[in-house]
C-alpha cells in the first residue's frame, strides 16, 4: 500500500478499553493513527504496544484536554498537519467517566463533564467539517465522524449522574451532525453504541459482555466495512447506517 493509498484516523480520548483495540486492529490493517488524550506516559505506553505488535504502523501521540477548546483544537490541527492535512476518520471519545452520585453531584463537576463529553463532540465535529478529506468523495469514498456512546440517554444512572447527562448531550449532537454533514459536508456519522459498561474484573476477564475487542468487531468495525463497501458501489450512501448497537 503506498502513502497515497494509507488511511487515517484521529481519534480523541485514546484509553486503555474500546479506543486502544480499535487502534489495535486498524494497525493490522495499515492505517496511520493519531492517538490525543491528557496522558503523555499512558499515551506513550499505547503507543508502544501498538508499534510492538504492528511494527509498521505510524503512531503519534498528542496531549489535549478535550473539555478546553483552546487545547483541544490546537491538537486537532497538528494532528491533520502530521497526515497530511486531511483527515479520513475522526472518532471523539472523550468522556468524565468517574463515578459521581446524583444527590452530590455539584454545578462544577456537572459542567466539567459536560465540557469534555459534549462541548468537546461539537467541537470535533465542527472542525472535521472543515478538515475531513473529501478529495475522493466522487470515486465514493467518504470520510467519518464516529462517537461512541451507550444508552445512558434512556436509561441513566444516578451513581454515574455526570456521565449520563453529559453523555446524552454528546449523542443527541452526534445525531444532529448526522443530519448536517452528510449532504452539505459528504461526511458519514457513526455512532456505536455500548449498552453494558466495559468493566474488567480483578485479576483479569471482564464482569459483563462489553469485552472491547468483542465491541471493536460488533460495532466498529462495520462502520469501516460499509464504508468500504460504499466505496466499492457495493452498497448505497443513502442505506448507511448511523447506528449500531451491542
Amino acid at each position: 500500500m503506498s502513502q497515497n493509498d494509507r488511511k487515517n484516523i484521529i481519534i480523541v480520548g485514546a484509553g486503555p478499553l474500546t479506543s486502544h483495540s480499535l487502534s489495535l486492529w486498524l494497525a493490522s490493517q495499515n492505517w496511520e493513527i493519531v492517538l490525543i488524550s491528557r496522558s503523555q506516559d499512558k499515551l506513550d505506553g499505547y503507543a508502544k504496544e501498538i508499534q510492538s505488535i504492528h511494527p509498521n504502523t505510524r503512531v503519534l501521540t498528542r496531549i489535549a484536554d478535550a473539555s478546553q477548546p483552546s487545547s483541544l483544537t490546537p491538537a486537532l490541527d497538528w494532528a491533520a498537519a502530521q497526515l497530511g492535512g486531511k483527515v479520513d476518520v475522526l472518532c471523539y471519545n472523550a468522556a468524565n467517566v468517574s463515578p459521581c452520585d446524583l444527590m452530590f453531584l455539584t454545578p462544577e463537576e456537572l459542567e466539567s463533564s459536560f465540557k469534555t463529553a459534549a462541548v468537546g463532540t461539537l467541537v470535533a465535529g465542527q472542525w472535521f467539517s472543515k478538515h475531513a478529506n473529501t478529495d475522493r468523495t466522487s470515486q465514493n469514498e467518504f470520510p467519518l465522524f464516529l462517537v461512541p456512546g451507550g444508552v445512558l440517554d434512556k436509561t441513566p444512572y444516578p451513581s454515574y449522574a455526570s456521565l449520563s447527562a453529559a453523555k446524552s448531550a454528546s449523542q443527541n449532537l452526534a445525531r444532529q451532525f448526522s443530519m448536517v454533514l452528510p449532504e452539505k459536508y459528504q461526511i458519514l456519522v457513526g455512532v456505536p453504541t455500548i449498552v453494558e459498561p466495559i468493566v474488567p474484573l480483578e485479576g483479569g476477564g471482564w464482569a459483563t459482555k462489553s469485552i472491547p475487542e468483542v465491541i471493536v468487531d460488533k460495532i466498529f468495525r462495520p462502520f469501516f466495512e460499509e464504508r468500504e463497501k460504499i466505496k466499492h458501489g457495493e452498497l448505497a450512501v443513502e442505506k448507511w447506517t448511523l447506528e449500531r448497537v451491542w
